[in-house]
């Protein structure tokens, strides 16, 4: 019974580790996103408008995406 309790601590540690170093992916590759939309010259404020929505949208369909995938598992 301990080692089935060790094992899932372990198990469970393992992954949260992959968990936040997937989650350090996504974050970073937004960051590259935004500082792109940053560095970028643009003509006015509403192409720096547009980009950062279109940056916006696949952030929240991301999310949706997530919500959806982790409703289906969750049943």
């Amino acid at each position: 019974m301990e080692m089935d309790a060790k094992f899932r601590r372990e198990l469970t540690k393992r992954f949260e580790i992959e968990s936040h170093k997937k989650e350090i992916e996504i974050i970073e590759s937004w960051q590259k996103d935004l500082e792109a939309i940053y560095r970028k010259k643009h003509e006015g404020m509403s192409s720096v408008t547009i980009e950062m929505k279109g940056l916006m949208d696949r952030m929240s369909n991301r999310i949706k995406t997530l919500a959806s995938l982790i409703k289906e598992e969750s049943r």
